[in-house]
């Protein structure tokens, strides 16, 4: 369910209108303008630009995120085809084989669900086209004052032609509207992140996720374990038989043996990424980082640059670094600097590398390297998957409301920081625990009237209702799920994960959660 209206749409109308206005401003002032003749070329690249353009913004509206990005491009460019008709310079090939072209790029972009791709493609042409019509109408402006002195300028403004005040109106009109250009943008749709504290489900809506992708979206999934069993000791050392047993195959295999996977230990890091597609078309990736202990407090900007920095100096000093190690085919890593580190931190590339060469070294700075893989994956993602431990439920009415409180607080601050370009979800785990889903369809009314029934409960907590207020203009989202629905309602939150009978992999409502991906 989603927190709130859609209210974001309203609140972006009067942008929208002012663009309206400034092109409107244009086509009255800018049709006045008397124009010179222009050659060929120039009649096709003026007519394919906006066209190209104005396809692109149709390409923009399916997604909500880029939609304000969409309303700037019709509000601009279809005006500018009707001033280009005004002087007689619309050129049909230039418009047919311009949308075409917008067309195409619209297509490849939704087959990989990246509007930030076409987003940045569409502000760099609306830009360039501004650019060029202000350039030119600046140097019809100058033209008034030529030669340049203060007498030409005093001149020019005393006469006050007709002329001079179409050119003036025209070229602040075109001025706001390439400085209007910053409207057009869109999120990396097909990046999900999902983050959760300890204990809070990870990895077992993990495996619950990985076999939804499987049965339904044609889904594979990439991995990176970092994990030690030598906790107590200060050389940190990899351990393949820690690594095997985080593995995906691994966990699945316990479940079969009717064993629950364990959590993750504080010397461990794992990097999930579940790729699928919607329909064989539309793409999508979630990414998982699974790790042993409380991070939740260090996710600040300030913390995750002092993170980097930590472990520039640690990994530079290394003997074996010479500058240049690859990553992956042509990919080559640029030395061991801040910046460089900022560009791969969190990628399965990068992580490799640290694995099979800087083993001891990323050891050293194993808080530092989960505090900025966490952060970086965050901070790109399009859509960010909050969970919420179901066991906070459970105990609402005793230490469960002021854990909710403080985890709903830290959320809406990460909400806030990451920027309201982005999806959230509010994702509650362990529904199971509540009610009794073995006989409840996960897409039933009574489903939705579950959801409903939690949602009232959290409703009554000052820091949710923050979010519900930051939703007004951030799209978030509600779920509960549960990893294995035919289990009977757990009486004490107190109880080891490893206790509670999750034998198998039985999804309820974790659909919702994959269709909030695509």
């Amino acid at each position: 369910m989603r927190i709130q209206g859609n209210w974001r749409l309203l609140s972006e109308l009067p942008a929208a209108g002012f663009i309206l206005l400034l092109s409107f401003l244009l086509i009255t002032y800018g049709g006045r303008i008397e124009v010179p003749s222009i050659s060929g070329p120039g009649v096709f690249w003026l007519s394919f630009i906006p066209a190209f353009l104005i396809a692109n913004a149709f390409g923009l509206a399916l997604h909500e995120q880029s939609r304000r990005g969409s309303l700037f491009l019709f509000a601009g460019f279809l005006p500018v085809l009707h001033l280009l008709s005004q002087h007689d310079f619309l050129n049909t090939n230039g418009l047919v084989l311009g949308f075409f072209a917008g067309s195409l790029l619209d297509f490849q972009v939704l087959s990989r669900n990246q509007f930030s791709s076409l987003a940045r493609y569409a502000r760099s042409g609306s830009r360039f086209f501004f650019l060029v019509l202000s350039c030119y109408l600046l140097i019809r402006l100058l033209e008034f004052v030529y030669p340049f002195s203060i007498e030409g300028i005093r001149q020019a403004f005393e006469i006050s032609s007709e002329e001079l005040n179409n050119l003036g109106i025209a070229f602040l009109a075109v001025f706001f509207l390439l400085m209007s250009t910053t409207f057009i943008r869109g999120i990396q749709a097909s990046e999900i992140f999902v983050y959760g504290p300890s204990h809070s489900g990870k990895t077992l809506l993990l495996l619950a996720l990985y076999s939804h992708f499987v049965d339904f979206y044609e889904g594979t999934h990439r991995e990176i374990i970092l994990s030690s069993d030598r906790e107590e000791e200060k050389v940190w050392q990899l351990s393949k038989k820690s690594e095997k047993k985080l593995r995906i195959e691994s966990m699945l295999a316990e479940l079969e043996g009717g064993i629950t996977p364990k959590s993750t230990n504080r010397t461990d890091l794992a990097i999930y990424e579940l790729r699928g597609k919607k329909n064989g078309l539309l793409p999508v990736e979630f990414t998982f980082i699974d790790y042993g202990g409380e991070y939740t407090e260090d996710l600040e900007p300030q913390k995750y640059y002092r993170a980097l920095r930590s472990l520039t100096g640690k990994l530079s000093g290394n003997e074996k670094l010479s500058g240049n190690e690859k990553l992956s085919g042509n990919e080559k890593l640029p030395g061991f600097s801040v910046e460089a580190l900022h560009r791969q931190i969190g990628t399965l590339s990068f992580l490799e590398l640290l694995k099979n060469k800087y083993a001891k070294e990323a050891g050293d700075q194993f808080h530092n390297l989960i505090l900025a893989c966490i952060y970086k994956k965050m901070k790109t993602a399009g859509k960010v998957i909050f969970l919420v431990d179901g066991d906070y439920i459970l105990d609402y009415h005793g230490e469960g409301r002021k854990e909710l409180t403080t985890l709903f607080g830290h959320y809406f601050r990460l909400m806030d920081q990451l920027g309201p370009d982005k999806f959230y979800a509010l994702v509650l785990t362990k529904t199971d625990k509540l009610k009794d889903l073995s006989e409840i369809p996960d897409n039933s009314e009574k489903a939705g009237e579950i959801e409903a029934e939690i949602y009232s409960l959290l409703d009554r907590i000052y820091t949710f209702r923050e979010i519900q207020n930051l939703a007004k203009r951030v799209p978030i989202y509600f779920y509960t799920v549960s990893v294995d629905a035919t289990l009977s309602p757990q009486a004490s939150k107190d109880l080891p994960e490893e206790q509670q009978g999750i034998t198998q992999i039985f999804p309820w409502r974790v659909g919702e959660i994959a269709k909030f991906g695509f």
